[in-house]
């Protein structure tokens, strides 16, 4: 099966390609298209947004088009907001198809929390972060999605500053999603939608850490 992914940020257009491969993922996914969805507009604009570049997606023959959007600190349930957006965007891609399928993955806040949910990916940059011990112990346990993700990156660079592009490119290529995954359900969620089992990745990501020992 054929995967595009549309994504809201420059970080995840340029990073998620290095990352998108490891995922061990059994589907073709398609290299991101940046999307300029505004993570607090109403899910009609996001939804609209979106659709805006279905017609790319489905000459690149897609089964299957993956929305990724920042929650930020919108109120909403996450199941809540996704079910709607879902709603709002396949109306619109029925226009246009009546056999590719849509999902809405959610990132929660954003990003970066992705990116901190794997805190050995942060080590593996000493030119770039220090301290990272701070961040493990914010985001073990599960607790990626809870913590200010941004706040964390810039307090643990070397330069007290993080460029979120750059940033992100560094870290996705080291990332290991198995614990990516352990620390943030969102990412959980992501894997799901991708076809990838939790189980799977960590494995992955085991072997990959053993062959470099």
């Amino acid at each position: 099966m054929k995967i595009g992914l549309l994504v809201d940020g420059q970080g995840e257009y340029q990073a998620l390609p290095h990352l998108l491969p490891r995922l061990g993922s059994p589907h073709q996914i398609l290299r991101p298209l940046f999307c300029d969805i505004q993570p607090h507009a109403n899910p009609a604009r996001m939804a609209l947004a979106a659709s805006k570049k279905f017609p790319i997606l489905l000459a690149w023959g897609v089964e299957v088009i993956v929305v990724l959007i920042d929650k930020e600190n919108r109120p909403e349930c996450t199941g809540e907001l996704v079910q709607v957006v879902e709603q709002e965007a396949l109306a619109r891609l029925k226009d246009l198809s009546s056999t590719v399928d849509l999902r809405v993955v959610f990132k929660v806040f954003m990003l970066e929390n992705w990116l901190v949910a794997d805190p050995s990916a942060l080590r593996g940059l000493p030119g770039l972060f220090q301290n990272v011990a701070r961040i493990e112990r914010q985001v073990s346990n599960g607790r990626a999605d809870t913590v200010n993700a941004s706040d964390l990156l810039k307090a643990c660079s070397k330069k007290h500053s993080y460029d979120k592009v750059e940033g992100a490119v560094a870290i996705c290529k080291r990332l290991d999603p198995g614990q990516a995954a352990t620390n943030s359900r969102s990412f959980r969620k992501l894997l799901k939608v991708l076809g990838v089992a939790h189980d799977a990745s960590r494995r992955q990501g085991a072997s990959r850490r053993r062959s470099k020992k």
